[in-house]
């Protein structure tokens, strides 16, 4: 078990969590219902940005 503390940039929140897998770039986390998109990572700290709707298309052929 690994304990993240995550940072959203610009802003002062902070939050804690775990996770049974190590963190990448570019990951995208969900905690409760909401998505996160993972900025970078550095040992125990990640910077994160908040997701909107992950939308499914396709590529022309």
């Amino acid at each position: 078990m690994i304990y993240y503390r995550g940072a959203f940039r610009e802003t002062d929140n902070v939050i804690y969590f775990k996770s049974e897998v190590p963190l990448a770039e570019n990951d995208v986390i969900l905690l409760g219902e909401k998505k996160y998109f993972v900025e970078s990572v550095e040992k125990e700290f990640v910077l994160l940005q908040r997701v909107g709707s992950i939308i499914t298309v396709q590529m022309p052929t």
